[in-house]
C-alpha cells in the first residue's frame, strides 16, 4: 500500500510539473516508458521505501528538474556549460595595456660607469662604480621583465676593456657594444660628485638632438620616482653620447659628495626607486617614439 502511495504521489508531481514546465517531447516519451516500467515491476523494497523512490527521486531531479533549473549547476563541474561560458567570456577580454608591450624586443644597453681599477667618485663610503652597477643589474631584470633585450657592458666590478688600457679606449669599448648589438637606445649610469657637500640631485646629458627627448623623459621620471632635486637636462660632448649612433643619455643619479644623498645611494631600497624611475622613463620614451 505504501508502495502505490508513494508511486501515486510521484506521478502527480511529475503531472503538475509538465503544466507548468512542459517537457520536450523525448524527455516526455522518456518519462511514460520509465513509469510504466516501475508500475510493473513486482520487485520488494527494503522496507524503508528507498529502492523504489530513489529511483523515481533520481528521475525527477537527476534527469528531469536538474537539466531544466540547473539545480546542481550551483558549482560547475569541468566541462558545464556555466564553466564553458566563463572561460570564454575571460579570454574575450582585451590585454592590458603595459610596458612590455612597448618594450618587447626593444635592444637596451646598460652602461654602469667605471669599475675594476677605476671607481669613480668615492666618498662618504659610497662609491659610484658600486652605485652605479647596482642600478643597472636592478634596471636589467626589471626591464627583461618587460620584454627588453638587455646588453650591459658590465655586470660585475670591472673594467670594460682589458686593466691597463687608455680611459679612451675603455670608453670605446662600452660604445663598441652597443654598436655591435644594434641597440635601440643606450644608457650609461654614473654618481656624481662636487667640492660642495650641500650640493645634491639628479642630471641627466645628452649630445645631440636626436637624444634629447631619451634624456627628458628618463630625468623627469626618476626626480619623480625619487623626489631628488632636479638639475636639469643638459647638452655635454661626453665619449660615450657623442660616439654611439643610436639614442644616449647619461644619467648622474645623485651626489656621493653630500653625505645625505651618499646614504641613500649606498640604500638597496633607494637603488631599486632610481631603477624603477630609469625604467618609468625609458617606457615613456618608446611610447612617444
Amino acid at each position: 500500500m505504501e508502495r502505490k502511495k508513494i508511486l501515486l504521489y510521484s506521478l502527480l508531481l511529475v503531472m503538475t510539473l509538465n503544466i507548468f514546465m512542459p517537457l520536450p517531447v523525448t524527455q516526455a516519451s522518456g518519462l511514460d516508458s520509465i513509469v510504466n516500467t516501475l508500475a510493473a515491476s513486482s520487485a520488494p523494497s527494503d522496507g524503508s521505501g528507498g529502492g523504489l523512490f530513489g529511483q523515481l527521486f533520481n528521475l525527477l531531479f537527476g534527469k528531469l528538474l536538474a537539466p531544466l533549473l540547473n539545480i546542481f549547476h550551483g558549482s560547475a563541474t569541468p566541462g558545464s556549460t556555466g564553466e564553458t561560458a566563463a572561460t570564454e567570456s575571460a579570454s574575450a577580454l582585451p590585454p592590458t595595456p603595459g610596458s612590455d608591450q612597448v618594450l618587447n624586443g626593444r635592444v637596451i644597453i646598460l652602461d654602469p660607469g667605471h669599475g675594476g681599477s677605476n671607481p669613480g667618485a668615492v666618498a662618504n663610503d659610497s662609491r659610484e662604480a658600486d652605485n652605479n652597477l647596482a642600478v643597472g643589474l636592478k634596471l636589467r631584470d626589471i626591464l627583461t621583465a618587460a620584454g627588453a633585450k638587455v646588453v650591459m657592458t658590465r655586470d660585475s666590478d670591472r673594467t670594460v676593456a682589458p686593466e691597463g688600457n687608455s680611459l679612451r679606449r675603455e670608453l670605446q669599448a662600452r660604445v663598441d657594444i652597443a654598436e655591435a648589438n644594434n641597440a635601440d637606445i643606450f644608457v650609461s649610469l654614473h654618481s656624481n660628485e662636487n667640492e660642495d657637500s650641500s650640493i645634491s640631485g639628479a642630471t641627466s646629458y645628452y649630445s645631440s638632438d636626436k637624444s634629447r627627448h631619451l634624456a627628458e623623459m628618463v630625468q623627469h621620471a626618476v626626480v619623480k620616482a625619487t623626489q631628488a632635486e632636479d638639475r636639469g637636462i643638459l647638452q655635454d660632448n661626453f665619449y660615450v653620447l657623442r660616439s654611439t649612433s643610436m639614442p644616449s643619455t647619461l644619467i648622474e643619479m645623485g651626489f656621493v659628495s653630500n653625505p645625505a644623498e651618499a646614504a641613500r645611494l649606498n640604500s638597496d631600497s633607494y637603488r631599486t626607486t632610481i631603477a624603477q624611475g630609469i625604467f618609468n622613463g625609458i617606457t615613456k620614451y618608446f611610447q612617444n617614439a
